[in-house]
């Protein structure tokens, strides 16, 4: 045989699990410790969003439970609307499966962070996932699932109907995982959660040696964003093509109406003017260069609105300070946010939270918590857009003449959010992003900056109250015997007469 062909022969394809089977690290699997949090988080995504769709208050319980000394079963139940049962087997045992390709804000994305937890739990411990979900349609099913690696298919080793309290689903996976180095992160995550997220109520077990309850601290379910079409300028080759596949007889006039928001009859006719396109033509008769020269024109063309917010679904100023003095109460809070913008035709926006109290620590620079569509990021900090932006700032400018127990709640929301790996814990540089992100911190280090100001400034009167009184007490106990006079039955007001104190700050 020659080199050649042994050459032609050693290529094969492999399949998205096997691929992330190999790469488990850039989802957040690759150590046993940030293992059990990734897994914790993804279950509970789904299960906040499973909730938020049916409009329901979240009741999420968790329970993580030694099985030996480094093998954990983690369960996640939830009161969701429960799946349909035909898609149980490939949501839980395919990678790259999900209803998420829509246009339209959720926590998850790509349909690939479940599976690789049941992914890693079946390579770390050779066990299967057992999901017992329940929807109006009928009774509960349990089933036992496996991943054929190679295949990208469910193994289900076995379904029975079993009927749940209540609609919902309840996930086990067994793991090799560091419960006591993931414990405090795991916890950090779940209180944080509640912050994005106020309204759910949260528990964690940890094999009933210590239960752990957060959330309830709003009654309100945020409304369900309102999916849209794709924006011109989010219109790149792909997916233009798989648009153009659905619909190959439409007229180009009508397909551009059809296919995309903010793209009204007139609004088309200008810009296939523009473009030098036949309005009547068929779509299928279009070139490879048409079709090229089409989405390029499409990015590009300024004539188009912007993108439709409503499939935004930002925590807002109510919940976002509720959640914030329920976790951590501060002695000064402000919110602020910034107007939808987009990135690429892809919506966003960016709204924040800055604090002052006492459960912060004494830094040079606000403490940062980032969060995006809801979910709080707790690892790979220095690689984030939202890290790097605060550490570039001169926060002297904004009242830090020393160390002050400040922190800062970031939260970037998105139809498409630009994670810097699969694990989705960084936001990666978009110049549009960068923008408004610092917008934001700089409109939140200004109000800091005047209650810093404020702060200080009531600091010194009531060190100058403090000298003043020091010195009417000695006038007062002196001066009436060289007077010959009685003397007051208090200096006090005197001195509040020349001071107003905010004791408060």
């Amino acid at each position: 045989m020659t080199v050649l062909n042994q050459s032609v022969e050693g290529f094969r394809s492999i399949s998205p699990a096997e691929f992330f089977y190999r790469n488990r690290q850039m989802a957040g699997f690759g150590n046993p410790t940030q293992s059990v949090y990734s897994a914790v988080r993804e279950l509970v995504e789904n299960s906040l969003d499973a909730c938020e769709d049916a409009q329901r208050i979240p009741q999420i319980r968790i329970a993580i439970d030694n099985q030996s000394s480094d093998i954990l079963s983690i369960k996640v139940a939830d009161n969701g609307s429960g799946l349909p049962y035909q898609h149980v087997p490939e949501a839980f045992g395919r990678v790259l499966y999900g209803s998420k390709y829509d246009q339209k804000q959720k926590r998850g994305t790509f349909g690939l962070g479940v599976t690789m937890a049941v992914l890693y739990g079946q390579i770390t411990t050779d066990s299967s996932v057992v999901v017992h979900t329940q929807n109006s349609s009928g009774p509960g099913r349990v089933y036992s699932l496996l991943i054929d690696v190679e295949e990208n298919m469910p193994i289900i080793e076995s379904e029975r109907e079993q009927v749940r309290s209540d609609d919902g689903t309840t996930v086990t996976i067994k793991l090799r995982g560091d419960l006591k180095r993931a414990r405090e992160r795991v916890v950090e995550y779940i209180r944080l959660t509640t912050i994005a997220s106020p309204h759910a109520v949260i528990e964690l077990d940890f094999g009933g040696s210590e239960m752990i309850k957060v959330g309830g601290w709003s009654k309100r379910v945020p409304e369900v964003p309102i999916p849209s079409k794709p924006h011109p300028r989010s219109a790149d080759l792909e997916i233009l093509r798989r648009l153009i596949t659905k619909s190959p007889s439409k007229k180009l006039h009508d397909f551009l109406v059809d296919s995309f928001q903010q793209v009204g009859s007139r609004t088309a006719s200008r810009f296939l003017k523009f473009l030098g396109l036949d309005s009547s033509a068929r779509i299928e008769s279009l070139s490879r260069a048409d079709i090229s020269r089409l989405s390029t024109s499409l990015q590009r063309f300024d004539g188009f609105g912007r993108p439709d917010s409503r499939c935004l679904s930002p925590v807002g100023e109510e919940a976002f300070l509720l959640s914030v003095r329920s976790l951590f109460s501060p002695s000064w809070i402000l919110y602020s946010k910034q107007k939808p913008s987009e990135w690429q035709g892809n919506p966003f926006f960016a709204e924040g939270v800055i604090a002052l109290g006492s459960k912060f620590p004494n830094v040079d620079t606000p403490t940062l918590y980032r969060f995006t569509n809801k979910v709080p990021l707790l690892y790979d900090a220095n690689d984030d857009v939202m890290t790097k932006i605060m550490r570039r700032l001169n926060w002297k400018r904004y009242g830090f003449s020393g160390p002050l127990p400040v922190a800062l709640f970031m939260h970037f929301g998105s139809t498409k959010v630009p994670y810097r790996a699969a694990g989705k814990q960084s936001l990666a540089h978009m110049i549009e992003i960068e923008t408004a992100v610092t917008g934001l911190i700089r409109t939140l280090g200004r109000a800091l900056r005047k209650q810093a100001g404020r702060r200080d400034q009531s600091r010194r009167d009531a060190r100058k109250m403090r000298e003043f009184s020091e010195m009417f007490n000695i006038i007062a106990k002196y001066g009436p015997a060289l007077a010959e006079a009685e003397p007051p039955s208090s200096t006090a007001h005197m001195v509040k007469t020349l001071f107003e104190v905010n004791t408060d700050v």
